[in-house]
């Protein structure tokens, strides 16, 4: 028996280093850019727990709330029918932080502009149901006339429509407030730029003033590292303005801009993604310390008593949307669950997953995954070593079949829907195990 137990976690651990191998070369290679990984994990994501009462976890532990949360924040987990836009990638800050250089067509937008009432005008006509809608940018607030007639459109044509602008306050003033409103804006993020010193900092704080009663106002910004008596600063005094919320985003490295970051003294966080995958957000890589500092602010947010809502998103929360967007066709089409029937879409983080079966005797498996009527199918992964077998199975039923084989171990399998070639196809991205009885 004992033999047995270590022949199957051998095979489980061989399984899995396969996946661990792949992300440290993976790492290796970012490494090799210009910014290294912290030496070892110093904010466990486990941590993001919500026994001390200080913040609800939403999203798996990826989003922290404490009082209010905007309703685009709520939606943006899985992004159903929603869309943000920009107007140009012009800016008038030069954040060296800003990751709007690794957007697709970077250079082109900074001399050409969307026509995004255009864009909305093509939604409506396609027949497309839109919820949610924001104006980002680059700073949107430089063309004004192109910004209000954004809103405006989204207005006319999604009637229901919750409309957001997100601005750093550069070229806004009152007026445009007002113009804004007048146009069927919502909700204004503001993101205050500690960097750009005090004048500024009271000159946005003054537009929040006069935009509170107006919308729903917040402030947006990373949390970056060592800025943390700054940022408790800032929560008091937007509390004090009538801000109705502060949404903390986890400080990201956007693969550019290496040397301003490491003359920082700041490191990548490791590992920078709870499973490792080809995500679309631009932001890049988490830097070490931000979450940490984060969770002190919500801490603090809950001590002091403040009213206004305080919400960390973190990297990992950027990206659920997009695992969403990708196998929510498993989800729908029932011919896609028949071409994948070990398969299942989880509701709560979004990934198609099964069970993988080890044994030292993989026709054991089998054996009682028949007399159970569980469906099954065998397989193999090569390693150095040679082949690692296993058998899988829908994870529905894997605590039924470990329970009938106390000698086996398992493990959740991680999967991505794909197109490759004009077919679907699942793709593994990671294994973690499973424990008896789950």
């Amino acid at each position: 028996m004992a033999a047995d137990r270590a022949a199957r976690a051998e095979l489980l651990r061989r399984y899995q280093a396969f996946y661990d191998g792949l992300e440290e070369d993976y790492l290796g290679q970012v490494a090799a850019m210009g910014l290294s990984f912290e030496e070892a994990e110093t904010q466990p994501r486990a941590l993001r727990s919500c026994a001390e009462g200080a913040w609800r976890c939403r999203n798996n532990g990826a989003s922290l709330t404490r009082g209010w949360l905007s309703p685009a924040c709520e939606r943006c987990r899985t992004g159903e029918r929603m869309m943000s836009s920009f107007i140009s990638l012009r800016c008038s800050k030069s954040c060296y932080f800003c990751f709007n250089k690794a957007q697709e067509g970077y250079e082109h937008f900074l001399a050409h502009r969307r026509d995004v009432a255009a864009e909305l005008e093509q939604l409506s006509a396609s027949g497309e149901a839109l919820d949610f809608f924001a104006v980002t940018g680059g700073e949107p607030c430089l063309f004004p006339r192109e910004l209000v007639e954004a809103v405006a459109t989204a207005r006319r044509l999604f009637p229901a429509c919750h409309v957001r602008l997100y601005t750093s306050g550069a070229s806004m003033d009152s007026a445009l407030v007002d113009e804004l409103c007048a146009a069927g804006l919502d909700e204004v993020r503001f993101s205050v730029k500690l960097e750009d010193g005090p004048d500024e900092y009271a000159r946005v704080l003054d537009l929040v003033r006069y935009a509170v009663p107006r919308l729903d106002v917040l402030v947006e910004m990373p949390v970056i590292p060592g800025s943390l008596d700054e940022m408790r600063r800032l929560l008091r005094d937007l509390d004090a303005a009538g801000a109705r919320g502060v949404n903390l985003l986890e400080f990201c490295y956007p693969l550019n801009n290496a040397a301003a970051y490491a003359r920082r003294g700041f490191s990548l966080r490791r590992p920078p993604f709870e499973l490792l995958y080809d995500y679309w957000y631009a932001g890049g890589f988490p830097v070490a310390g931000s979450e940490a500092e984060a969770l002190k602010l919500m801490r603090f947010a809950a001590k002091e008593g403040l009213g206004l809502g305080v919400h960390y998103c973190s990297f990992d929360n950027k990206n659920s949307g997009q695992i969403f967007a990708q196998n929510q066709p498993l989800r729908q089409d029932p011919a896609l669950r028949a071409e994948f029937p070990l398969h299942a879409f989880d509701e709560g983080d979004f990934f198609a997953k099964s069970a993988k079966v080890f044994a030292a005797d993989a026709g054991e498996v089998c054996q009682r995954a028949r007399e159970l009527g569980i469906p099954f199918e065998e397989g193999a992964l090569e390693d150095e070593l040679g082949a690692v077998g296993y058998v899988e199975v829908p994870l529905a039923d894997a605590a039924a079949l470990m329970a009938a084989l106390p000698q086996a171990a398992a493990a959740v399998s991680f999967c991505v829907l794909e197109q490759r070639d004009g077919a679907w196809v699942l793709r593994e991205i990671a294994v973690r195990p499973l424990e008896h009885g789950r």
